[in-house]
C-alpha cells in the first residue's frame, strides 16, 4: 500500500464510506469488477477526493479513499488518500497537505517487464505535476478492481462526495464477461461502462461516491 496523506481543506486519502453513528473499521459506498477471467497489467483511474474533514477522532483514527486491485492471495496494490489527526508527515497543517479537495488526481498501476512489480504513479491531473512514484514486488495475476471509502478507528467520515473520472483497465488478454461482474454498494453508482479491444480494454466513464456526512 502506498500512502498520500489527505487534509481538511486540501490533501490525499483514503477514505472509507459509512454511517456517522457507526465508524468503527467500517466500509462505505464502493464500486468493484472482478474477478477477470485473464490478469490486469495496468489501471488507471483520477479521482476528486473533495474536501477532506478538519480533523480526526483520535490519534490512531484514519480516513482513506483508494481504488485498489487484489490477486486473492493478500496481495493488495493501493495509492491511498489519507486523513489523520496529524498529517505532519507530509510537511502540512491540519488543514493542509499535498492535494486539495478540488484536485483531479491521477493515480496509476502498471506491470513492469518481470511480470510481479507494480509501479504506482500519482500526477496532479490538472497540471501535470508528479506527486510520487512506488515500485513493489506485489506477484501477478490481479484480477479484482475495486473502489475503497475505509473508515477505521472510529474515524471522521467523508464531508465530501468523491468522484472517480476515466477509469480504464487493461486486462493481458480479453475477457467479454468481465462488465458483468460490476457492483456497487452504500450509494455509490457508476456509468459508462464500455470495452474495446474485444473486451482487453475496460473503461468507466464516472464512479460517484456519496458522502458519509
Amino acid at each position: 500500500m502506498h500512502c498520500i496523506p489527505l487534509l481538511a481543506s486540501a490533501s490525499l486519502a483514503t477514505a472509507g464510506l459509512l454511517s456517522s453513528t457507526t465508524k468503527r473499521d467500517t466500509w462505505g459506498g464502493r464500486v468493484s469488477l472482478g474477478p477477470t477471467k485473464s490478469t490486469t497489467i495496468n489501471a488507471v483511474s483520477t479521482l476528486i477526493p473533495g474536501t477532506a474533514p478538519s480533523t480526526q477522532n483520535g490519534v490512531d483514527s484514519v480516513l482513506s479513499l483508494w481504488p485498489g486491485m487484489s490477486n486473492g492471495t493478500g496481495d493488495l496494490i493501493q495509492t491511498t488518500l489519507e486523513s489523520w489527526t496529524d498529517n505532519s508527515s507530509c510537511g502540512a497543517t491540519t488543514s493542509q497537505c499535498a492535494v486539495a479537495g478540488s484536485d483531479q488526481v491521477r493515480i496509476e498501476y502498471n506491470v513492469e517487464s518481470n511480470g510481479e512489480t507494480w509501479k504506482q504513479t500519482v500526477i496532479n491531473a490538472q497540471t501535470g505535476d508528479l506527486l510520487s512514484t512506488y515500485s513493489l514486488v506485489s506477484g501477478p495475476y490481479m484480477t479484482g478492481h475495486g473502489t475503497g471509502t475505509e473508515c477505521n478507528d472510529d474515524c471522521t467520515g467523508t464531508v465530501a462526495a468523491q468522484e472517480y473520472r476515466n477509469t480504464k483497465i487493461t486486462l493481458a488478454s480479453a475477457d467479454t464477461a468481465f462488465g458483468d461482474t460490476i457492483a456497487s454498494a452504500t450509494g455509490a453508482s457508476c456509468k459508462g461502462l464500455g470495452s474495446s479491444e474485444g473486451g482487453k480494454v475496460w473503461t468507466i466513464q464516472r464512479i460517484n461516491i456519496p458522502a458519509m456526512s
